[in-house]
């Protein structure tokens, strides 16, 4: 199919995020690429009456979705299931972007034998080291490496969370996004499905120009306040990237590294608390990293 003609559809999972979200999806709706979906995945407790109102404004271009779970790979393999084209863009709830988004995430997904596309990101707090080549992971610590923010492109080994691409087909032959990542911050789950993206002979492409900035909004969303919580999740789902992933001989360096977080992370907050449930987390994902991935599968009603 012709570039101009291809279908994009945007995910958009969101979590309590209020005006951050409506300015997001104020600059969805100025992309220039039709035809275009934008796909609305609310996992809020409440309705909020100025997003059904730009919703009901705009049918031609919005998919409303108010679902009953949380979770981000959950409401990521929902969207992805119920889109209306092939090409399918994620975002997070919480970004500005400019008016050729998903035009470059095409441009990048049209490429051979492509079937993810990494976008850029401005982070408006960036801790990122410039320096680094984007998208890499060390698969002797289990480590991936953003380094998001160039400008130019490349094949790199994983995506950002928040602004990435893959045809649904490619989704679809992977096995989605692994629903025993969600707890916590559902750390890593991007990264665990490049991998097996990868694996499934597709390349990942890093297209700079495909460019967003996350705002990082204070609130909502699924982030974690409690550290021994994070620790548990972050040991959990670094052990199923490790038990995946790694070779046989990497695995005891990658076991070290983690632990060496765990001693990081005490003496930063002046506390072992972080011990106990880093370690409870880590056996549960050995062991789910034995199990295939979870993906669930939602009824799917084709456009009319």
């Amino acid at each position: 199919m012709d570039q101009q003609q291809q279908g994009i559809s945007v995910v958009v999972p969101t979590l309590n995020r209020g005006r951050f979200l409506i300015d997001t999806l104020h600059d969805l709706l100025a992309q220039k690429h039709r035809p275009l979906e934008i796909m609305v995945v609310d996992q809020s407790r409440e309705e909020d009456p100025v997003l059904l109102g730009l919703v009901c404004r705009y049918p031609d271009l919005f998919s409303y979705h108010k679902v009953p779970f949380r979770g981000l790979p959950l409401a990521r393999n929902y969207g992805w299931q119920h889109v209306k084209y092939d090409a399918v863009v994620f975002v997070d709830d919480d970004i500005r972007c400019g008016p050729s988004l998903v035009s470059e995430h095409l441009r990048g997904l049209t490429r051979p034998n492509i079937g993810m596309v990494a976008g850029g990101i401005d982070e408006r707090s960036s801790f990122e080291n410039n320096s680094l080549a984007p998208g890499q992971f060390n698969s002797w610590t289990a480590t991936p490496q953003r380094g998001f923010t160039p400008t130019g492109d490349c094949l790199v080994k994983h995506v950002p969370g928040g602004n990435f691409s893959a045809w649904r087909s490619v989704l679809r032959a992977a096995g989605g996004f692994d629903e025993a990542l969600a707890i916590g911050a559902a750390l890593y789950e991007e990264t665990e499905l490049c991998l097996r993206v990868r694996k499934c002979g597709f390349d990942i492409y890093f297209n700079g120009s495909a460019r967003l900035q996350h705002l990082s909004a204070g609130d909502g969303g699924c982030r974690v306040p409690d550290l021994p919580e994070y620790m548990g999740s972050l040991a959990h789902n670094r052990a199923i990237l490790i038990g995946r992933h790694l070779h046989w001989f990497q695995t005891p360096v990658a076991y070290l590294r983690l632990f060496l977080l765990f001693i990081s992370y005490a003496a930063h907050y002046h506390t072992l608390r972080v011990f106990r449930p880093g370690i409870a987390g880590f056996l549960k994902g050995v062991k789910a990293a034995k199990q295939a991935p979870v993906c669930s599968h939602y009824t799917h009603e084709e456009p009319a």
